[in-house]
């Protein structure tokens, strides 16, 4: 009888609530402040190639030559002259103290034998 009592028991517990009687609402829960801060990668991918499909096609830029070389190159051959004169043109520039301008110009011509001998001078210099 132990049993029955027990089973008649839970069984009144678990009864649903009388007909005047009404089950409190469940409480809210407060929205989460940080629910805007992430973006999942799927949709910044997605956004971002319509993004891209829906933009205006521009005109590419013209590709260089891929065998073109470049101004001032290294690897354009310099007659013997034009080696000469960028030389003195150079050294004329570092005589009156502008090693910066004088090391630019020889970047800019390529020639990275000269720029090594202007910093190398003008470290003696200082």
């Amino acid at each position: 009888m132990r049993c029955a009592s027990a089973l008649l028991a839970l069984s009144l517990l678990a009864a649903p609530p009388a007909a005047g009687q009404t089950a409190a609402p469940a409480p809210e829960t407060p929205a989460n402040p940080y629910a805007g801060l992430f973006t999942r990668w799927d949709g910044a991918s997605q956004e971002s190639m319509q993004a891209e499909a829906g933009a205006p096609q521009q005109d590419a830029a013209p590709q260089p030559d891929v065998n073109a070389v470049p101004a001032y190159s290294p690897l354009v051959p310099r007659s013997d002259d034009e080696a000469v004169a960028l030389g003195r043109r150079v050294g004329e520039v570092v005589r009156t103290g502008n090693c910066a301008e004088g090391e630019r110009i020889a970047r800019e011509a390529g020639d990275f034998a000269l720029v090594r001998a202007v910093r190398a001078h003008c470290r003696r210099s200082n």
